[in-house]
């Protein structure tokens, strides 16, 4: 059996800490050999000279969403599932998990657990697949850029309702230690309409 990475002199920095150093190196050497062998592949084939500022902004927006989907929400658990701990639910529908056990099955829980480490992995795909088919990458890419935007929307319109609910609760109260704001006029007595004879 190997002994860890953190055992070596060369990495003593990480000697207290548990990490699956050597499997974080194996995760990186998959994600370049795979860039690598698809730039292979298209030697000799023609490659977009660059993304265009709309492609790009696409591709961002909907890299952030991907990115979220498959690592923190409720449908994509089962993909997760074999490599973290579930710990409980998150705002916006989405849960809280640890990567759990050691070795691979840890660095893949750390992984796929975080957005941010995802970011990369899910933008590397996006990104040769509008080099091979770029009308059905936009397509793919509006769908998830759409549901961004829509969760944006939700989130302010929660923050506003929010806002509301404080303003009004800061007037009640406001108005209940010092009385209305503005006074009421005094009110006249009424007329009486009848007529006496």
């Amino acid at each position: 059996m190997l002994a860890p990475l953190q055992e070596r002199r060369f990495f003593a920095g990480y000697r207290d800490e548990e990490m699956p150093l050597g499997s974080y190196g194996l995760l990186m050497g998959v994600y370049g050999t795979s860039l690598a062998g698809f730039l292979g592949w298209r030697h000799g084939r023609r490659l977009p000279a660059r993304l265009t500022l709309r492609d790009a902004l696409l591709l961002g927006v909907a890299t952030h969403k991907m990115s979220r989907i498959l690592a923190r929400d409720f449908v994509t658990s089962p993909l997760r599932a074999p490599f973290v701990r579930y710990e409980g639910k998150r705002a916006a529908a989405e849960v809280s998990e640890s990567s759990r056990g050691h070795g691979l099955r840890r660095a893949i829980g750390d992984l796929v657990s975080c957005t941010f480490c995802l970011g990369p992995w899910v933008a590397g795909a996006l990104v040769c697949a509008h080099a091979v088919r770029p009308r059905e990458t936009r397509l793919v890419a509006s769908i998830f850029a759409l549901t961004a935007v829509s969760d944006f929307l939700h989130r302010a319109y929660e923050w506003v309702g929010e806002g509301l609910k404080h303003t009004r609760r800061r007037a009640r109260a406001v108005a209940e230690s010092e009385g209305p704001t503005h006074p009421t006029p005094p009110q006249r007595p009424r007329e009486s309409w009848v007529t006496v004879p």
